[in-house]
């Protein structure tokens, strides 16, 4: 008798373990931001915010945008194919006065506007603390799609922000791998990080500034986009004429909706 209570109070006991709750604990920006790597990069054509890895696909212009400047430059808010525009991701970031009139934001503790959030506050070095669980183990992204490393306009002149930044496209974009400024949408390879950033951001965030793989760091594109007083200790700047330079500057002023003009040389 005795034994069969003991057995009944281990079989009790089995039944309480298994069917207690799994502890999670909260996300990190950085591994929300990886679910992110193998989405769309901004001025793609869209179908849904869900494709873009900023989580804003333009309401009125179908394509990826920065989810606070799709508020103001005529991409219409974001929620392409939805019945009203949103504001969500510029909405966690701080930026609610961004947002378009007559907007509707959706439930902002969705996991995929976490993750966008967390790939947008990265990308732009902007403070956010995810409301979700950490994400499983995701599949590795795409590898780069060919012609990564698409060769620079002959020259920068005559040409418009648009023209320029559109021979951006298919480079690598911020946190992926990179060997040199020329590989990287924004033309900043961070210069101790190996990775590709944004220009601005890359001075102070402990990617050591640009130019990886060169003898010192630089801040062309910070400097070109109006943000001398950023560029970390050190720095030397290259040509700021060269062609390459001045599209990477042109895709970033676009991304971040910062006025440009090209160089006419």
């Amino acid at each position: 008798m005795k034994f069969s209570a003991t057995l009944l109070s281990l079989s009790v006991l089995a039944v309480s373990v298994s069917a207690a709750p799994q502890l999670t604990r909260r996300a990190t920006v950085a591994e929300l931001a990886a679910t992110q790597q193998g989405k769309k990069t901004v001025f793609t054509a869209c179908a849904s915010d869900s494709e873009c890895q900023q989580g804003c696909c333009g309401f009125s212009s179908g394509k990826c945008a920065g989810p606070a400047v799709a508020q103001t430059n005529g991409s219409g808010g974001c929620g392409h194919g939805t019945a009203a525009p949103n504001c969500n991701v510029a909405t966690l970031l701080g930026f609610p006065g961004t947002c378009i009139s007559g907007f509707k934001n959706t439930d902002t503790n969705d996991p995929t506007v976490q993750a966008a959030t967390a790939f947008a506050a990265q990308l732009d070095g902007i403070a956010f603390t995810p409301s979700v669980a950490a994400p499983a183990a995701a599949a590795p992204p795409p590898p780069p799609p060919a012609g990564n490393n698409a060769a620079a306009p002959a020259s920068a002149a005559g040409k418009s922000v648009a023209e320029l930044a559109a021979t951006q496209t298919s480079k690598k974009t911020v946190f992926e791998t990179c060997a040199s400024d020329s590989e990287c949408q924004q033309g900043c390879c961070g210069f101790t990080s190996g990775k590709c950033a944004g220009p601005a951001v890359a001075q102070t965030n402990g990617s050591g500034g640009c130019g990886h793989g060169t003898a010192v760091a630089n801040c062309n594109v910070a400097t070109l986009l109006g943000f001398p007083g950023t560029c970390i200790a050190g720095h030397q700047n290259t040509n700021l004429q060269d062609p390459t330079v001045q599209a990477a500057t042109a895709f970033a002023a676009q991304l971040d909706g910062i006025a440009f003009t090209p160089s006419r040389k």
